[in-house]
């Protein structure tokens, strides 16, 4: 016995190595969270939180620690997840003769008014599978008491463009420096273009049985990473200002590298059954605060910002016989409340300066070109322009089907309207997280006292689209769907 378990024990410290070393990156999503939590849960599109048990189920819902049979448990999972994501831009650029502006007698032209078109196409995110590890443990403490630790990731946002992506070949065309004397701000424009935020959840959970009812807490450690790629053309434009103005981030924008933040919350839960077979389950996260991404305090609003949004989910169970058993859950994800995410994009007020509409516009004299934005709103800001994302409700319907001995079959199916809307299709082509629907399938095989768990989870393809707000003329539309394996053990 005390062989065996010290070999269980060095595969667990292995597996929570692996972890660190490759930190969990994006799984299917709700906006950027992930749609479940172990592999349980995942074969049923993330429901379950009245009737998740187990390890994992404590990171679902901390009060589920309480009805495990064994004294202790331990569940490791590794998945593969394979997010396909593009966007495609349709309508050529506006071209310098047709910049201008509507006056009293019709169209003027005027060079003055540049657009940013984005060249025509569809372009593919290059990178298209990630390692998700997680690992779970419980301990009973007597009748009432119970322990737990997980580490898994919450979710994130990944986009390789191998390509410019912002960037204008007609505006590049004016040479560098531009006519004016300043610098062309396509000159710098990189490839590829994209972010990479990853979420590391580490939770320690307490958990009260009271009777058939349970009450749990679970303090939480938050460990965020960011790097973002190829957005040369929002700085050099001045979007988070430049060294001779008041704000200066333009430093803080793109390309610094893998950047850092921490953060401390706590997620508590109840789970408890009211009548025979007839489960009630809630969870809820308020906001974690987090440090600021300094690196990128010119792309995100205040200064870095990007903490945890506030979500809860709360659902029902229905045993039927002891061999079916009924989910549905409602999750609700408080994106509006984090000002990175949240922040609308309005081209007026990201432009430093304007044409001076003071004067007839006079090639010779630079006193008619522009003027200061008294609109202006900087990048980094505390209203600076993200993502534009809404609140998020997702509804989730999961079965569990054991009607053969040792083991267990699950299904789930999963919808929410997606966060991002028409206007906002810009900046996510970083981020579009534009799918709504997910259909899962899960077994569970008992192998005396293990088991062995697998999900697979699709989210089916989807599309948003919406104008170029820097160029009218054109439509971006954003396109994404996913597959999610993984495989689990529970010793």
């Amino acid at each position: 016995m005390k062989k065996a378990m010290k070999k269980l024990w060095i595969g667990v410290m292995a597996m929570l190595i692996f972890c660190l070393v490759y930190p969990p990156d994006a799984s299917a999503t709700d906006g950027y969270f992930s749609n479940g939590i172990g592999t349980k849960s995942k074969g049923m599109a993330g429901a379950g939180i009245a009737y998740m048990k187990g390890p994992f189920g404590a990171a679902f819902n901390p009060a589920g620690l309480s009805f495990l049979d064994k004294k202790w448990s331990v569940e490791v999972s590794v998945g593969l997840f394979n997010p396909n994501r593009k966007y495609t831009v349709t309508g050529a650029a506006t071209t310098p003769n047709n910049w201008g502006y509507m006056g009293p007698d019709g169209f003027v032209n005027d060079p003055r008014f540049m657009a940013f078109g984005l060249a025509e196409g569809t372009v593919e995110s290059d990178k298209k599978y990630f390692v998700i590890p997680a690992i779970a443990f419980s301990y009973k403490i007597g009748e009432k008491h119970n322990l737990g630790f997980n580490f898994y990731g919450n979710g994130g946002m990944n986009t390789t463009y191998e390509t410019k992506t912002y960037y204008s070949e007609i505006i590049d065309g004016f040479g560098n420096p531009m006519p004016d004397g300043n610098p062309n701000p396509m000159a710098n424009v990189t490839q590829p273009t994209g972010v990479n935020l990853q979420q590391m959840f580490i939770s320690l959970t307490y958990a009260i049985q009271l009777g058939k009812h349970s009450i749990g807490v679970s303090p939480v450690f938050v460990y965020q990473t960011f790097e973002a790629t190829g957005l040369q053309a929002f700085r050099d434009m001045g979007m988070a200002g430049n060294p001779m103005m008041p704000v200066d981030r333009s430093q803080y924008v793109t390309n610094n590298g893998v950047d850092n933040s921490t953060g401390f919350g706590v997620k508590i839960g109840y789970q408890g059954e009211l009548f025979d077979g007839f489960r009630l389950g809630a969870s809820f996260q308020p906001r974690i605060k987090m440090s600021k991404l300094d690196k990128y305090a010119g792309l995100f609003a205040e200064e870095g910002g990007f903490d945890i949004p506030s979500n809860w989910q709360a659902g029902v169970s229905y045993t039927i016989a002891d061999k079916v058993t009924i989910m549905f859950d409602v999750k609700q994800i408080f994106y509006s409340q984090v000002k990175s995410i949240a922040n609308p994009m309005n081209p007026m007020e990201m432009m430093a300066q304007v044409p001076n509409m003071g004067s007839s516009f006079d090639p010779a004299d630079p006193a008619t070109y522009m003027v200061p934005n008294e609109q202006f709103v900087p990048l980094g800001d505390e209203n600076g322009a993200g993502f534009g994302w809404e609140d998020m409700t997702v509804f989730k319907l999961g079965v569990e089907v054991a009607c053969v001995d040792t083991w267990q079959f699950r299904t789930g199916f999963s919808y929410g309207k997606p966060p991002i809307q028409e206007s906002e299709v810009m900046f996510n082509i970083l981020a579009p997280a534009v799918n709504n629907t997910h259909l899962s399938l899960g077994f569970t095989k008992e192998i005396k006292d293990h088991a062995l768990n697998f999900a697979v989870t699709h989210a089916l393809n989807n599309t948003v689209s919406g104008p170029n707000p820097f160029d009218p003329a054109q439509t971006i539309e954003l396109e994404m769907n996913q597959w999610e394996f993984e495989l689990g053990f529970r010793f």
